[in-house]
């Protein structure tokens, strides 16, 4: 039995679409002047064109969050990415479901390896000291690996939720691999 709000978000949703943008019922996305992560595959160029990724996204009590990511930087990428906006921040807040309100606008694709701030899809809530203490670390290492004579960079994201009914993951595995170069393919999971 359809309500009078139900027909209304329903109606929403297909206007958004039919205009090429997705509505904010349909990923719960605060952000309205870039796309929003919509379920299953959102692929993503940034990095000044030297960074492909796709982000998978699945649903968790009404809301798109991310699952898995994949995709590779080059050297090219690196310094062209973007600072957290307001949105992304405020979206980032919206998921984090731990009741506190604190956490950071992660980048998913870290700023520094090209990765923009500005999109929704680039972004879940990330425990603050992790992303300023050891995830920056490791995206550092990242860094070192693609700007010291590795052709390619092969990066993959695994995000951990407690059920579909949390929103914020409480572990992210990250994993890099490198074609040409000195490095050795390294991972870690990071409690969030």
């Amino acid at each position: 039995m359809w309500t009078i709000l139900g027909h209304l978000l329903l109606l929403a949703q297909l206007l958004c679409r039919a205009g090429g943008q997705r509505s904010l019922t349909d990923s719960a996305c605060v952000c309205t002047t870039v796309d929003c992560p919509a379920l299953g595959k959102n692929p993503i160029v940034m990095g000044n064109g030297h960074a492909h990724l796709t982000y998978v996204y699945e649903q968790h009590n009404q809301h798109n969050v991310v699952s898995y990511v994949s995709g590779e930087i080059t050297a090219q990428s690196l310094n062209t990415g973007t600072e957290t906006t307001t949105c992304t921040r405020k979206y980032s807040r919206m998921l984090e479901d731990d009741g506190e309100q604190s956490c950071d606008a992660g980048h998913i694709l870290a700023r520094s390896l090209g990765g923009y701030g500005n999109l929704p899809m680039n972004i879940f809530p990330q425990n603050a000291t992790i992303n300023e203490g050891i995830f920056s670390q490791f995206e550092g290492k990242i860094y070192d690996c693609t700007k010291n004579g590795t052709k390619t960079t092969y990066l993959t994201w695994d995000f951990d939720y407690e059920s579909d009914q949390h929103t914020m993951p409480y572990q992210v595995t990250y994993s890099a691999s490198f074609d040409g170069g000195t490095c050795d393919d390294f991972s870690s999971s990071f409690p969030n």
